[in-house]
């Protein structure tokens, strides 16, 4: 009888659920994601980064600094000019806007694929528009 007091007398009593905002929808933001480096073969190919998420600003950044001196050891490189930074990325309807610092019509396909495979690998919304120097390049796809 005592533990039975005990245990009913511990001051908490049943409410009702207490209710809470919506659960978030939309695409999810990698948290974990890949830089896509070319290889020694010329192909693009995905590196994990444990260092969290990425926003587009850094992703193009990074890209153009190049690959870490581990990554390099591995023979990975980058063709993403140095002076694609900075950039803005916005959301859009079809996908990502991408406003690079230099002309997009100077890019190498490996550069056009890192950049877009880069950013669907950290937010899979669809295709990349990539806009600098006047012009553009529409509905690119990780390949």
């Amino acid at each position: 009888m005592l533990v039975l007091a005990v245990l009913t007398a511990c001051g908490i009593r049943p409410t009702d659920p207490i209710p809470g905002l919506e659960a978030p929808s939309g695409p999810v933001e990698n948290t974990s994601p890949s830089l896509y480096w070319v290889s020694p073969g010329g192909r693009v190919v995905p590196v994990g980064r444990p260092e969290g998420s990425l926003s587009g600003f850094d992703v193009v950044a990074l890209l153009a600094q190049g690959p870490t001196n581990a990554e390099q050891g591995r023979g990975l490189s980058t063709e993403v000019p140095f002076d694609a930074a900075p950039a803005t990325v916005d959301r859009v309807a079809n996908g990502l806007d991408v406003n690079l610092s230099s002309d997009v019509s100077q890019l190498s396909g490996a550069a056009v694929q890192q950049i877009v495979c880069t950013l669907l690998a950290a937010q899979p919304v669809g295709t990349v528009n990539l806009h600098g120097g006047g012009h553009s390049l529409e509905f690119q796809k990780c390949a």
